[in-house]
């Protein structure tokens, strides 16, 4: 049975999502045409049209609440805290990444991604909900299918440099580390 806890918000944050791109497709549709974007911003390379976007972002909203839902029933977390923390940092993150690009400040914009790589030693930067929010601060600007790649990219690098290289450090050097879901103190 679904915890009824985390359900609601669920739902009422896929809605949102959902109304929010298909609300950006149609103005853009009407507008000035829904953009197409090159893979790694390369004109050789195919090009991907935001209208995907309408179809995998309800789909990847939907799927990364539900992972984070089931994180927070585990941990018997009481509020949404963390998630939300998360949801915003992810936020800000991509929408910094956004800005930063079209304003002709490429070099900052892989600054801000790569320095996730270090910031995973001492926070697990790849939960969904962070995942998430940086998939909705880059869908304005790029679309959703190119933030869902590099962004998943980044949650695998970040999981394994926090899970095999961060924990242990953090243990080593006598943090307070709570322990991790799957790994058990003996």
């Amino acid at each position: 049975m679904q915890d009824l806890g985390f359900h609601r918000p669920r739902i009422i944050l896929t809605i949102l999502i959902s109304l929010s791109i298909w609300g950006l497709l149609l103005w853009r549709h009407f507008d000035t045409g829904v953009p197409a974007h090159h893979l790694l911003h390369n004109p050789e390379l195919p090009r991907i049209s935001d209208w995907f976007g309408g179809l995998l972002l309800p789909v990847l909203a939907w799927f990364l609440l539900g992972l984070t839902g089931r994180r927070l029933k585990a941990t018997n977390a009481p509020k949404l805290d963390t998630a939300v923390i998360g949801l915003a940092a992810g936020l800000a993150v991509g929408a910094a990444m956004s800005v930063s690009f079209f304003t002709g400040h490429e070099s900052i914009t892989g600054y801000l991604f790569f320095s996730l790589l270090p910031l995973a030693l001492l926070l697990p930067v790849y939960r969904p909900e962070c995942l998430l929010g940086f998939i909705l601060g880059m869908c304005v600007g790029f679309g959703v299918v190119l933030p869902t790649l590099f962004g998943g990219l980044m949650a695998l690098a970040t999981f394994l440099i926090h899970r095999f290289i961060g924990l242990p450090l953090q243990r080593l050097i006598g943090l307070n580390v709570k322990p991790d879901l799957r790994e058990s103190d003996p």
